[in-house]
């Protein structure tokens, strides 16, 4: 039989994405970080959870019998050594949100997922937790990873590269609108795996900057006055469902990292103008995720981000292009009204702040001579 130093040299080549799991007993929170979690059954949704039987957080996961799963960032390496100690006040300073029975989730992640047991069976040193998932939140960004006793980002790097280096073609009109974009020659051309390629402008037809065309592949998405119309009011619709089912619903934190990511676009429109259009597409981009967002619902939610209006706004807009003079006083306006808990004020201003970002639009694309 393989001995235990052997397997834990062969077993660390195996990458995987890395946890925090959360409980909370008694009075107490618990955590502890964990990369044997895996995906179980989609109907229910259930996942597979793993901790030493010596860990305090299997202890309180085994006695509350509810936990969240929280999907690391790739930024919070910090966070997974925090959690990965025995000792130490782990949720000091984090950004906490509250699950059933009180479990502890960590607000900032790439996603949390809130679970409880419906089996756990003693498996050598572990304790194996089958657990329902009854609530998933997740949003856009990447993956912390684990590989050989490190935290790090890896391959996600080079998806990041490839991702923004074509994106940077794009915007720039390197690619024609008549040509079309072969996923082999690319990877040749950047010395990457197909995959890498595949990701990026997959990603890119989500962004709305690519279309599938059934006959030439993957081509530029061109933008025309009706196709822009129709985003917007598709976007529009969709924040309008959010709002029905989250004004006067959602606790007051949440509505508090709204207006956190109000006030970052407020310094990127001056005099009337965009004055860092990317920077202003990406931080307006995560104000209306989040408003989607609140309704916890990815059903919602990743289809709207299937729209692609942050794309749209990147490939029309320009440094110096002119801006509604209403446009950030009507994110301002949105946040106010979900602090007030007014459905009809939110309904109101979500209405007016289409129509302005309809005509921002508007203005590029007759600008541009009516097609981009």
């Amino acid at each position: 039989m393989t001995d235990k130093e052997t397997f834990r040299h062969v077993i660390g080549h195996f990458a995987s994405g890395v946890t925090v799991l959360t409980a909370r007993n008694g009075d107490a929170d618990f955590g502890a970080t964990a990369s044997a979690v895996s995906s179980l059954s989609l109907e229910p949704p259930m996942l597979l959870v793993c901790l030493n039987t010596r860990s305090s957080t299997q202890q309180a996961i085994h006695s509350s019998r509810t936990f969240g799963v929280n999907i690391l960032d790739e930024d919070q390496g910090i966070v997974a050594e925090r959690f990965a100690s025995p000792h130490g006040q782990k949720f000091e300073g984090l950004n906490l949100e509250r699950g059933e029975g009180g479990v502890p989730l960590l607000a900032d992640s790439l996603a949390y997922c809130e679970c409880r047991v419906s089996e756990d069976v003693l498996a050598g040193t572990h304790r194996v937790f089958l657990a329902g998932v009854t609530r998933a939140v997740a949003r856009e960004g990447s993956p912390l990873t684990y590989f050989r006793g490190k935290f790090g980002r890896f391959e996600v790097e080079q998806d990041r590269i490839v991702y923004g280096d074509l994106r940077d073609r794009i915007l720039s009109r390197s690619f024609s609108l008549e040509d079309s974009l072969d996923v082999g020659m690319l990877s040749k051309e950047l010395d990457v795996l197909p995959a890498t390629v595949y990701h990026a402008v997959t990603k890119l037809v989500a962004d709305g900057l690519l279309a599938r065309d059934p006959d030439r592949g993957y081509v530029v998405r061109p933008v025309t006055p009706e196709s822009s119309e129709h985003a917007f009011d598709a976007r529009c619709a969709m924040e309008l469902g959010a709002a029905a089912m989250t004004v006067g619903q959602v606790p007051r934190q949440r509505i508090a990292v709204l207006r956190a990511l109000m006030e970052e676009t407020v310094p990127l429109v001056s005099d009337g103008r965009f004055v860092d259009i990317e920077a202003y597409t990406r931080h307006n981009e995560a104000f209306h995720n989040a408003l989607v967002d609140l309704a916890d619902n990815p059903a919602l939610a990743d289809p709207y981000r299937r729209l692609g209006v942050a794309g749209l706004m990147v490939s029309l807009l320009r440094e110096g292009s002119e801006a509604h003079a209403e446009i950030i006083d009507d994110h301002r306006a949105i946040v106010d009204a979900y602090e007030r808990g007014s459905l009809l004020d939110a309904v109101a201003v979500i209405k007016r702040h289409n129509e302005n970002a309809k005509e921002n639009t508007r203005r590029a694309i007759v600008a541009a001579g009516g097609v981009i």
